[in-house]
């Protein structure tokens, strides 16, 4: 089933670093492929990279270009498929600002983290929000985490995935697949 309406953004800057410093982390190869195939999987409109350096963004086109030659088509077709709905853009500003353009109205902001805040909101009460058909996007973050202005402008922010363990620290790429997993509605 197609979600025409949910955006999937993985920031790169403004993340902290393990010091709580604000910093800008690297595009990774497998986060590109695997999170692009995740998106594909469950129908959602658009995965965003975002990242404001010029190197990345060449590392990305690099990669891109790759899967949508010739040679990337014929050796991986699904690849190539699911990287075609995977933009590169250069701030979480200028990402909503895209989907505003593509959807004629602000979309619903959501952000997620591993961090227990207050106000926090349960999955099953988003669900209903992608149902609606209102435009959604749903921030992931690198390094160790969003920082704290992305949380700020989010309508909502996720609470963490609970391991129910000491240790919580998962891929932005296994975190992902699971928020997906739990917010989209279940084909019956």
């Amino acid at each position: 089933m197609a979600i025409s309406n949910l955006y999937v953004g993985l920031l790169h800057y403004p993340v902290y670093n393990k010091h709580k410093d604000k910093v800008t982390t690297s595009i990774t190869h497998i986060d590109l492929h695997d999170i692009s195939r995740l998106c594909c999987s469950f129908g959602v409109k658009n995965f965003l990279m975002i990242n404001p350096l010029k190197s990345q963004h060449d590392l990305y086109t690099k990669i891109v270009d790759f899967w949508q030659s010739d040679i990337g088509k014929e050796y991986q077709p699904d690849r190539a498929e699911a990287i075609s709905k995977t933009l590169f853009i250069s701030s979480y500003q200028e990402a909503i600002e895209y989907i505003k353009n593509q959807e004629k109205v602000y979309p619903i902001i959501i952000t997620t983290t591993a961090q227990h805040r207050d106000n926090q909101v349960e999955y099953d009460s988003l669900s209903y929000l992608i149902r609606d058909n209102k435009p959604v996007f749903i921030f992931f973050g690198t390094g160790y985490g969003l920082a704290e202005e992305v949380h700020q402008m989010a309508d909502y922010v996720l609470k963490p995935i609970d391991p129910n363990t000491h240790y919580n620290h998962l891929s932005v790429r296994s975190a992902a697949a699971i928020v997906l997993d739990r917010l989209l509605p279940k084909n019956k």
